[in-house]
């Protein structure tokens, strides 16, 4: 005889999971399929086990569910606890110093005239940098320390892996992000450190100041479309129910703008910049959206915790029974994409 019983179970971040999938989009894995401590089957995606977030849960359609964002958790915005927490606050703060450098030259009359100095406005995105580096270093010590393999390799140590400062992850799109964007930032520090140096020729100025500005733009460029693959796990796609997605959308708006500013601030043979509004309004848009995404990181870490219903296998009078469960795996095509993939968060 057997009979099912219905079983409510908390998700949670997983360490490890059996009998897991690796899926992948070209070379990249993006996401892992497999099955928890409790039994459940579980959808991590590297970006969610990279954040600590909830694993993603299987429909009865067998699609990926996706977890709505709780209103309650806009009103959250303490956690020092978590490094996605620090490393949204970095770069708010840089974001924030960069639009302020630009809004100083697009406002004239925006604050005191000690504001509008050269060496003052220079050293305000020349702080915006320092930030914006720290954030990114910070960006990569979570990425290497989240390594969504992980999940599949036994774990050492009592289940505590040991912190890892350098690492090569050229399969993780979210290795390969904060790589290039971490090395834009460093490219950003010459830039805007240069920036306070006087009496330079239009040469000097191009090599020391314009090319590494150029030479950054076009790293963030390439980090978010990293993100945008890691997040979509597809070549193109468009969520707009999707939180995350828009997250990556408000990253490429900024990097498209920064790079608007990179290239409209070449110094032309007489020492001016080719279009100062191009310029000084690039900056000062990317800014704004480098700030916002970086905002939107906070509410998403106060992610609820969702629950997995399923039907659980009872064993009675030594007779095993398995019902009918909303967790089934679902079946794969050729590269590992789900056959029945919806949008996920």
């Amino acid at each position: 005889m057997s009979k099912t019983s219905l079983a409510i179970t908390k998700a949670s971040t997983p360490d490890h999971l059996e009998n897991a999938r690796p899926q992948f989009l070209g070379p990249f894995i993006t996401r892992v399929i497999g099955t928890d401590e409790n039994g459940i089957t579980c959808v991590v995606t590297s970006r969610r086990h990279r954040k600590k977030l909830q694993p993603l849960s299987i429909g009865e359609s067998g699609g990926f569910q996706r977890e709505p964002l709780p209103a309650k958790a806009w009103r959250h915005v303490w956690k020092p606890s978590s490094i996605s927490w620090w490393l949204a606050v970095l770069f708010i703060i840089g974001s924030a110093l960069f639009s302020l450098g630009a809004a100083l030259a697009i406002f004239p009359s925006l604050l005191t005239p000690w504001w509008h100095t050269p060496i003052v406005n220079n050293s305000v995105f020349f702080v915006g940098s320092i930030f914006f580096t720290t954030a990114g270093a910070v960006q990569y010590l979570e990425v290497i320390n989240s390594e969504i393999t992980d999940l599949i390799t036994p774990q050492t140590n009592g289940g505590h892996r040991r912190m890892r400062w350098f690492a090569w992850r050229p399969k993780n799109l979210g290795y390969l992000a904060s790589l290039v964007q971490l090395a834009g930032t460093i490219l950003f520090n010459f830039n805007t450190g240069d920036a306070l140096l006087s009496n330079l020729s239009s040469t000097d100025e191009n090599l020391k100041i314009w090319a590494p500005n150029m030479i950054g733009s076009l790293c963030f460029l390439v980090s978010t479309a990293c993100s945008y693959l890691e997040v979509g796990h597809r070549w193109f796609c468009f969520k707009p129910r999707d939180f995350a997605f828009w997250i990556v959308i408000l990253n490429v708006f900024g990097s498209i703008a920064f790079q608007i500013s990179a290239v409209a601030s070449y110094y032309e043979p007489d020492g001016e910049i080719l279009w100062t509004l191009g310029s000084n309004w690039g900056t000062f848009l990317g800014g704004l959206g480098f700030l916002l995404a970086s905002y939107l990181l906070i509410p998403g870490l106060f992610e609820k915790e969702g629950t997995i219903t399923r039907m659980k296998k009872v064993r009675v009078h030594g007779s095993d029974h398995r019902s009918e469960s909303g967790s089934e795996q679902p079946s794969l095509k050729h590269g590992g994409q789900s056959e029945k993939d919806q949008e996920t968060h």
